[in-house]
């Protein structure tokens, strides 16, 4: 059985304490079995599952492994159109606000009727508002799980975890691979990596998978600090041999993929996009029930072209 089937048939959800333990007890005895050293770094809330030796790797792997809650309007990113991406957000806020407004005018309108004080119920207006907002915010950041994952992000786990089956034993040492905690909760878990293993925030070539399951494109993000990385043109030569999907190298200037890759110096974002003609590049259905799509093809393009990869090293 492929990883991403066994994932979604074990670990569909990884949000609360209990999932997510029973996950990283899983991913630690499946690298041993495939013969690597695994641990578990934790700082503060964040459990991250470390693979190999990440202060010695030639280049890194990693992708988040917790899942989000669910959204009542999917998370909707255009990696390519900066325009179209701050526009869903304007629209997102735009919501919320209108939202709290609605629940602050509701609070005031009962807190006047109740009490027959109109003054008291606009004072209310005001705090009811921002309840309302706050409520909202904490929701999307903290509310109920999403129970469909597939994509975001059991795919970018999965392709971690097919990397590593597909690397030849000979060249296992030159690779590790992270799971990071808590990418939902504003990339604590990669941040409280990157704190403690200062030199690869600074110097590793890390390539991180989000959301790599839906849609035929395969994207790669590169900073400039990782184009000019001495392993940059064998990372490309490996992944630009591969067939069956399109692959696009973008420049992260001018490009916006929000990712746990954000944390270091030569971090790569990777993903897979569908196509319109007029927005360009989009990912969509994350965050809500319809994620329900990872594509084994995506996921063997991009384990092949990563364990070449290593192979060139």
């Amino acid at each position: 059985m492929a990883y991403i089937d066994t994932l979604i048939e074990k670990f569909p959800i990884r949000k609360n304490k209990a999932q997510k333990e029973a996950f990283r007890a899983w991913t630690l005895e499946e690298a041993e079995k495939l013969g690597y050293t695994a641990q578990v770094e934790k700082k503060g809330s964040s459990n991250n599952v470390v693979i190999g030796d990440a202060d010695n790797a030639e280049a890194i792997f990693t992708a988040h492994y917790d899942t989000p809650p669910v959204m009542p309007l999917p998370n909707f990113i255009t990696p390519c159109n900066l325009l179209i991406y701050l526009l869903y957000q304007l629209v997102l806020t735009a919501v919320i606000i209108g939202l709290g407004f609605g629940f602050g005018a509701l609070v005031g309108a009962l807190a006047g009727w109740l009490s027959g004080n109109p003054e008291m119920g606009m004072g209310l207006f005001g705090l009811g508002s921002m309840i309302g907002m706050w409520t909202l915010i904490m929701l999307m950041m903290f509310g109920p799980a999403n129970k469909n994952n597939a994509n975001d992000n059991t795919s970018g786990v999965a392709s971690v975890l097919e990397t590593m089956a597909r690397i030849p034993a000979e060249s296992r040492g030159k690779a590790a691979f992270i799971l990071f905690d808590n990418e939902e909760k504003g990339m604590l878990g990669s941040s409280a990596f990157a704190s403690m293993h200062k030199q690869v925030k600074k110097e590793t070539l890390l390539v991180n998978m989000d959301c790599v399951g839906l849609g035929d494109n395969i994207l790669f993000f590169s900073p400039k600090k990782a184009r000019e990385h001495a392993h940059f043109e064998k990372l490309q030569a490996g992944l630009n041999a591969q067939t069956g999907r399109n692959l696009e190298w973008f420049n992260s200037e001018g490009h916006f993929y929000p990712s746990d890759q954000m944390q270091f110096k030569h971090g790569i974002a990777v993903c897979s996009c569908k196509k319109a003609k007029v927005i360009g590049y989009y990912c969509d259905r994350i965050h809500t029930k319809r994620d329900t799509i990872a594509e084994p093809a995506n996921i063997a393009f991009i384990a092949d072209g990563l364990a070449d990869f290593v192979q060139r090293l």
